[in-house]
């Protein structure tokens, strides 16, 4: 698991929103190159994030290790994160995956349990929850993890930007209308 929080620091460039949840992850940022500065959130649900999307702020890293999959009201997070993702930013995540088949469906009848345990709902579909929020997942992976917490067994990690329009040169989609 550090090895892939590692990888995901080393892609990270310009202005950083890390979203990880403590100020030891600055560490692993300070011998990055490219990166300038860094701000680290209390995971998705942090109270300054809506802060930071209400202000003119723009990172060009975003970074989400489990805490997309703990956040109380997923849609809501995700549009302040795409409203800070500047242009030509990305969003690098790594969740648990929501599993397939027989065990997906013993991973959906134990996730509300589990969520009330472990603050987690890893049977949330993140790559689609990133799309449905307007934006493009445009590099996914899964991996095996070795653990004893077979819930655990399975994440899913890539990349999000903002969606292109087509024919529009490279420019970023306008953020769909809530209502």
């Amino acid at each position: 698991m550090r090895a892939r929080r590692r990888a995901l620091v080393q892609r990270g460039r310009g202005r950083v929103l890390d979203l990880g949840g403590a100020d030891a992850h600055r560490s692993l940022w300070a011998s990055t190159p490219g990166v300038d500065s860094v701000t680290v959130l209390d995971g998705a649900g942090d109270t300054r994030l809506a802060d930071l999307a209400a202000g003119a702020e723009r990172f060009d890293t975003v970074v989400s290790v489990f805490q997309l999959a703990g956040a109380d009201r997923l849609d809501a997070s995700l549009a302040h994160l795409r409203s800070l993702l500047a242009a030509g930013g990305e969003l690098l995540f790594l969740e648990p995956a929501r599993l397939v088949g027989l065990a997906g469906r013993v991973q959906r009848a134990v996730a509300p349990p589990l969520g009330a345990l472990t603050g987690w709902r890893l049977d949330r579909d993140v790559p689609m929850a990133l799309r449905d929020s307007g934006l493009s997942v445009t590099s996914i992976r899964r991996h095996r993890v070795p653990t004893l917490q077979w819930w655990l067994r399975q994440l899913v990690e890539g990349r999000a930007h903002h969606r292109l329009v087509p024919g529009a040169g490279g420019e970023a989609a306008p953020a769909p209308a809530d209502g």
